[in-house]
């Protein structure tokens, strides 16, 4: 695949099953019913933007992201919570085109930097990789915990 037969575009309704298979790509097991609630509720939310990247009419990867502001200094960031790309399509420029687009929304939304989280699961070392190599740096650890 060359890189300029990529179009980023917003994600639409139709898009959800597509989506579905790339949230289960990434581990995170899930329904075409459970992703059409998650992506309604996502999709009407201002502070949030999905955009995928589409090859022959294929959704090939997708970003999901959304701002916030931050306490510690002036202004907004943009938290990108989802970047996947499918497994044949990695390593042929589309995870940089979805991320340069984040960034490039980022800019017109006058935000001051863009944060990240990626997991440590032994999977996710290429992702890592990636990131530092688009200009990305650990900032920080993560933590989570489920509340019942």
């Amino acid at each position: 695949m060359i890189r300029n037969q990529v179009s980023i575009r917003d994600a639409a309704p139709d898009d959800v099953i597509q989506l579905t298979l790339l949230i289960n790509e990434l581990g995170y097991l899930t329904s075409t019913d459970e992703m059409k609630i998650r992506f309604d509720l996502i999709a009407d939310h201002a502070d949030y933007k999905t955009l995928v990247a589409v090859v022959d009419n294929e959704i090939v990867g997708m970003v999901g992201m959304c701002r916030g502001l931050l306490y510690e200094m002036n202004g907004a960031y943009l938290r990108i919570l989802v970047l996947v790309v499918k497994h044949d399509s990695r390593k042929l420029g589309v995870g940089r085109l979805l991320i340069s687009a984040a960034e490039a929304w980022a800019v017109e939304q006058g935000l001051k930097a863009v944060f990240l989280n990626c997991g440590n699961r032994p999977e996710r070392k290429d992702a890592h990789k990636f990131y530092e190599e688009i200009g990305y740096m650990v900032k920080s650890s993560g933590y989570f915990k489920r509340l019942s």
